[in-house]
C-alpha cells in the first residue's frame, strides 16, 4: 500500500490538478504534509489537499482538507 497527497483547486465548476502526487510514508505523514500544503498556500487559491493511498489500481482518499472561503481550515477524515 502507498500512501500520497494530491492537491486541487477547490471548485464545484473545476477538480483541476495543481501538482504531481506527494509520497509519504504512511497515513499521519500524509495528513501532516496535505495540512501543512493547504495552509502555506493562498487562500485565494481555495486549494483542496487530499491524503491518499494506492493498493494496485484502487486509489482511496482518507483524509481531506482545505481553506474555505471565508479564510477558514477545514477538515474531513473520510472513511
Amino acid at each position: 500500500m502507498k500512501y500520497f497527497v494530491r492537491t486541487m483547486e477547490k471548485h464545484k465548476e473545476s477538480a483541476k490538478v495543481f501538482s504531481a502526487e506527494v509520497p509519504c510514508s504512511g497515513l499521519e505523514h500524509a495528513k501532516q504534509e496535505a495540512k501543512r500544503i493547504v495552509m502555506k498556500s493562498s487562500p485565494a487559491l481555495m486549494l483542496q489537499a487530499d491524503a491518499c493511498f494506492r493498493n494496485q489500481a484502487l486509489v482511496r482518499t482518507k483524509y481531506r482538507c482545505w481553506i474555505n472561503e471565508r479564510g477558514e481550515f477545514q477538515e474531513r477524515a473520510l472513511v
